[in-house]
């Protein structure tokens, strides 16, 4: 029985190795490709196209080119003029005080906190309600915890201070 005493042939194995490695890896991308294509052209395919939004579109191209004033030149009127020069589009200051319900600004705009039936703030009970009074007993080591100046934490039972301060400290 005849054996092959030849010393394997290493070189050629790893050439062929590697090549197949790469052309594995390039096949990889390459079949992606291919089926994310025909995905996405079978899914576009099944989609009805929009009709609503092509009339839109149309619509809307019809107002951009049928105006008295080309876009073009409208776009360069603003941007020479400013907002100000139109008074449709002029800004305005706002007359809308929904934002500042509960806020000092409405106070200091001439708004009343109490007055506005939004900002009636719900009864609290003592176990919610933050104070900044000292407890009677906290003489010492208080560690220059703040203290209420006044009524405003003895009277009220440590309620927020009111609209007459605005929320400063004092």
């Amino acid at each position: 029985m005849a054996t092959d005493n030849s010393p394997p042939r290493t070189r050629l194995i790893l050439v062929m190795a590697v090549a197949t490695a790469v052309t594995l890896f390039v096949l990889k991308f390459i079949l992606d490709s291919y089926f994310t294509t025909m995905w996405e052209g079978e899914a576009n395919a099944k989609i009805p196209p929009a009709l609503e939004l092509a009339k839109l579109h149309e619509e809307e191209n019809k107002k951009l080119t049928g105006s008295p004033i080309p876009i073009d030149k409208a776009i360069s009127e603003l941007a020479s003029k400013g907002r100000e020069s139109s008074a449709l589009i002029a800004p305005q200051p706002s007359s809308d005080d929904g934002p500042l319900v509960g806020s000092s600004l409405l106070a200091k705009k001439g708004g009343s906190a109490a007055a506005s039936p939004e900002s009636a703030a719900p009864a609290q009970d003592a176990s919610t309600t933050t104070t900044t009074a000292a407890p009677a007993n906290a003489n010492k080591g208080d560690a220059g915890a703040p203290h209420a100046g006044g009524a405003a934490g003895g009277a009220t039972g440590g309620a927020a201070p009111g609209a007459a301060d605005a929320g400063h400290p004092h």
